[in-house]
């Protein structure tokens, strides 16, 4: 009977394993689309290199991109969240077609030129977020600077 018992633990435990298997692979090939798709390549491009069909590269960015807004909510006041949400995309679009002009631009000086802008535009980004969690962190000393709660 300890056979029986044990067998039933055994596959648990393997299941378990396949399925964080799994989840490490998806979250592999998430974060791959995620880089590809900066990078201006289009979505069925995505889905020819990773070998994944266009509706799971559509989903992986769909899902990419509603935690991203979930979890910059929950971290950032609301009232300001969504022009700086904007923002962010907005940065994130030029860069795809910035991207998407590189790879086909020929001219070595121009291609520099685009590189150029394409690093501007993520320190724009970075300063962007630097200055948003500045607001929070300004906003948290503030509210214990009002309770009295130096910490």
């Amino acid at each position: 009977m300890s056979q029986q018992t044990q067998k039933p633990e055994k596959n648990r435990k393997e299941q378990e394993q396949n399925v964080t298997g799994l989840k490490d692979k998806i979250d592999e090939r998430r974060y791959k689309v995620y880089l590809m798709d900066l990078q201006g390549i289009s979505n069925n491009e995505i889905a020819d290199n990773l070998g994944a069909s266009l509706s799971t590269i559509e989903k992986d960015l769909h899902h990419m991109r509603y935690f991203s807004i979930k979890w910059f909510k929950e971290v950032v006041d609301g009232d300001r969240t969504k022009s700086f949400l904007d923002s962010c995309n907005q940065i994130d679009l030029v860069q795809t077609e910035l991207w998407k002009m590189y790879r086909s631009e020929k001219d070595l000086i121009a291609k520099k030129r685009i590189l150029d802008s394409i690093v501007t535009n993520s320190i724009k980004k970075e300063q962007g977020f630097k200055r948003k969690s500045g607001y929070s962190e300004n906003w948290a000393d503030r509210q214990r600077e009002l309770i009295g709660n130096p910490d």
